[in-house]
């Protein structure tokens, strides 16, 4: 295994033809010799958490944004990313600010936190033992830091904006000092 990318943003390449990934971004949960679990960002259904919980909603409040994202081609629990510190886990020791739980009396309470910003999340994605290093060789997959400005955006743009922003990344670590302007502003 190469150096394990947990915590951080596997962003589909534009030459990845796979219809699971294409034009997606993976947040990757864990990612060792075992293989890799990540919870794709891109992909929202129209069904809803409150939905489901239905017969044992808590009173009170809860969120008008509780669609549940398909988070991989995999059958996997219900779980929610999001920004809550000590909810949940880290989904990295660097400080990304995105926790992620899976218990059921978390999800019900993040399902009532409307001041928090939270991705419920079905299924997931894995890869076997070396299957994602072999794909990033293959050039499948661009990596990217993870925070939570990236993971809470706009599903219909995170994977632009971080495509762009791994490519400046890219050519700031080759020439210190660029600068990028916006084009749009010529």
């Amino acid at each position: 295994m190469s150096e394990s990318l947990s915590g951080r943003l596997l962003i589909a390449s534009p030459y990845l033809s796979d219809p699971n990934f294409m034009r997606t971004v993976v947040l990757i949960v864990n990612h060792d010799d075992e293989g890799a679990f990540g919870l794709t960002l891109t992909r929202p259904t129209a069904k809803r958490l409150s939905e489901v919980i239905e017969l044992s909603m808590p009173s009170g409040a809860i969120r008008e944004d509780d669609f549940i994202f398909e988070g991989g081609p995999v059958e996997g629990p219900l779980l929610a990313i999001h920004d809550l510190s000590d909810i949940g886990a880290p989904i990295d020791e660097e400080g990304s600010g995105v926790w992620l739980t899976g218990d059921e009396d978390q999800l019900r309470l993040l399902l009532q936190r409307t001041d928090a910003k939270v991705r419920f999340v079905a299924q997931y994605s894995g890869w076997g033992p070396g299957q994602l290093d072999t794909e990033m060789r293959s050039g499948g997959w661009l990596v990217g830091r993870a925070d939570a400005k990236t993971v809470f955006s706009d599903p219909d743009q995170i994977w632009e904006s971080a495509v762009k922003r791994c490519g400046h990344e890219i050519l700031s670590s080759i020439s210190p000092g660029l600068q990028f302007s916006d084009p749009s502003v010529n």
